[in-house]
């Protein structure tokens, strides 16, 4: 029987390398390795638009989009890739109730440029490669890095360049002396999404960025982009748990007026990926006359009202929120709290856990289109919830 023998030296070693790998941290300058956009919608004439920036001015760098449904996560991605100080972008509409995701970036890959000059259905496609019960009109944006290359130099490099890069680290060849083996820098991605209706931008919100994420070059087959993206190879299980570990947030706090009117939160639960999301929740509502509706989850026994978060991204109206007091009317303005979010399913880091999450909350409104007499509707305000 053959045997894997560790060496004294070896595992000192190993252990050596261990203690002194960089932690994940969520950036404070919206630079980082690792990107999330918590939040895309793609209905009712509103569309997401997506850039995704490599702000590293001498490094080209090779980078993979992947697009979350709100249910359970299921997948849609797509390699980019930039050179020293280039932008991606894409958009996220509705075409007669068929989400699309469209670009004409020259960064895209050869083989997918046509496909999204016309638009991508993100639905049928992911159905193709096997995934169901899944609506794309709503989910969450993950950007991560595939390689850095030195290139000592400011300039555009040619895409076919890039894209044969690539290709060759899908075949296992690390021989290119620009590659950076240790893994892209913890400053050279940033991006933002941004809402509009009928073609006006009304709101804008960066991606989260976390930093040391990326700390080694993956190769062979995990990377291309018709195999389903996997935090586990890209980053690592370890660099999973830390980012898992940083978003367990157990109060959420955020302002309402108007009784909550046209006000939503959304929960984001990265790394879930599973059909059964629960998640149970406590409440405390106040207005700005320190009235106080409090309302707590119990384990047991039975409570005989229970709150529950469901799906990998959840919107919970405000408004909807406020009805739950027993008298909404003296709840105008003031602040919502949900605390102790709590996976009531074995998903992200367990059953019974603290979830993980990043929350953001919109508002929106109802406008006259001049153009066709008809209103639409837009999302006007978007921001992160303070949450610790």
């Amino acid at each position: 029987m053959l045997k894997k023998i560790i060496s004294v030296a070896s595992l000192s070693a190993l252990l050596t390398m261990t203690a002194n790998a960089e932690s994940v941290s969520i950036s404070n300058d919206g630079h980082g390795d690792f990107l999330v956009a918590p939040l895309y919608v793609a209905k009712n004439k509103v569309c997401t638009n997506l850039k995704v920036m490599n702000t590293n001015e001498s490094n080209s760098i090779l980078a993979k989009v992947t697009l979350r449904e709100q249910i359970h996560s299921q997948e849609i991605d797509l390699p980019i890739f930039l050179s020293p100080g280039d932008v991606w972008d894409g958009k996220i509409c509705e075409f007669g109730k068929v989400v699309k995701l469209k670009s004409f970036d020259d960064s895209n890959h050869p083989d997918l440029k046509a496909k999204l000059k016309k638009g991508i259905p993100l639905n049928k496609y992911s159905k193709m490669a096997g995934h169901t019960n899944i609506d794309f009109s709503k989910g969450y944006i993950e950007v991560y890095p595939i390689a850095q290359f030195n290139e000592k130099s400011m300039a555009k490099v040619n895409k076919d360049v890039l894209v044969q890069r690539w290709n060759e680290l899908i075949k296992g060849q690390t021989s290119n002396p620009k590659l950076v083996m240790s893994g892209v820098d913890e400053d050279s991605l940033a991006g933002s999404v941004s809402f509009s209706s009928y073609g006006n931008t009304a709101s804008s919100l960066p991606m989260l960025a976390f930093k040391n994420a990326h700390d080694r070059q993956v190769t062979g087959s995990s990377i291309n982009y018709s195999n389903d993206t996997s935090p586990e190879l890209l980053l690592g299980e370890d660099k999973k748990i830390q980012i898992l570990e940083l978003l367990q947030n157990r109060v959420t706090s955020f302002t309402y007026e108007d009784g909550g009117a046209n006000q939503f939160i959304n929960f984001t639960f990265p790394f879930g990926y599973s059909n059964d999301q629960v998640r149970t929740y406590e409440i405390t509502i106040r207005d700005m006359n320190e009235n106080k509706y409090f309302e707590k989850i119990l384990v047991s026994p039975a409570p005989i009202r229970v709150n529950y978060i469901r799906n990998e991204v959840a919107t919970l109206s405000v408004k909807e929120l406020i009805r739950m007091t027993k008298n909404p009317y003296n709840f105008r303005k003031g602040m919502i709290q949900i605390k102790n979010v709590t996976n009531a399913t074995n998903v992200q880091l367990g059953e019974g856990k603290i979830a993980s999450y990043i929350a953001t909350k919109h508002s929106s409104m109802v406008f006259a289109n001049k153009k066709n007499k008809n209103p639409y509707y837009s999302i006007v305000d978007t921001s992160y919830a303070h949450s610790k």
